[in-house]
């Protein structure tokens, strides 16, 4: 599969790299906001890699160990051409600066010790095990909580919401996993309400994140359907936000 933009296609490159059989047994997981990108039609721009690894479960354990007698080049097939610029490992993840065609992307797998994980999916253009729909859910709400507030996220975590919604419902059993951790839900509603009364902010996160202007109408209708979870308003739309009758 080929994406439109160019950059997620390094990243794919990245991922038909990784060994897919050790990530399963380890419970590393694709996830974040790249993850979505890829998998609801490229809506936003996306540079890093994100997985996520169940230290409950023991598979950072297992990661760990792993890395331990292979070393880095550990979490690649034997094939791989790719270079390893930098890596840190320790009690948080291990992070990777990986080269491909002279562009550097950050990889980097997360301890999760806030929540279980899921059953991993696999979507059909993935060629390493996914993060369960819930999961998603729950990482972004968990992502948006810790960083809400500041404007150099530019809301990616809610826009990542807002479209993960179109898709599938705000479940309790999502809320649930993230609450057990920390509060998500008021965090939720008070970034909503920010990013509903900010119409040139919200124009400033779309263009930074390149999400094409004939998807803001999308954005903002999974925006609202948070909203309605919630019991807040709806969005007062913009011009580029309506839909067209054309």
């Amino acid at each position: 599969m080929k994406f439109k933009i160019p950059h997620h296609n390094y990243i794919l490159e990245i991922l038909k790299s990784l060994d897919p059989k050790l990530l399963l047994d380890c419970q590393a997981y694709f996830g974040g906001g790249t993850l979505l990108a890829l998998d609801m039609k490229e809506y936003r721009w996306s540079k890093d890699i994100d997985l996520i690894c169940s230290v409950t479960s023991q598979g950072y354990k297992k990661l760990r160990t792993h890395l331990y007698q292979t070393g880095d080049q550990g979490l690649f097939l034997k094939n791989s051409s790719l270079t390893i610029r930098r890596a840190t490992t320790d009690q948080y993840g291990v992070r990777l600066l990986v080269e491909i065609n002279q562009v550097p992307i950050k990889l980097e797998i997360i301890a999760e010790v806030r929540f279980e994980l899921d059953e991993p999916r696999f979507p059909p253009w993935s060629p390493v095990p996914c993060l369960s729909l819930n999961d998603c859910l729950t990482s972004k709400l968990l992502a948006n909580a810790d960083r809400y507030m500041d404007r150099s996220v530019e809301s990616r975590d809610l826009i990542d919401l807002a479209v993960l919604r179109l898709h599938t419902g705000l479940s309790r059993e999502a809320i649930a996993k993230a609450e057990n951790a920390y509060e998500v839900l008021c965090p939720l509603g008070d970034a909503i309400k920010s990013f509903q009364t900010n119409p040139d902010y919200r124009q400033q996160c779309f263009e930074s994140l390149q999400i094409k202007r004939d998807f803001w109408p999308d954005v903002i209708d999974g925006l609202d359907l948070l909203s309605a979870d919630l019991e807040l308003a709806p969005t007062t739309r913009t011009y580029w936000e309506e839909r067209s009758p054309f």
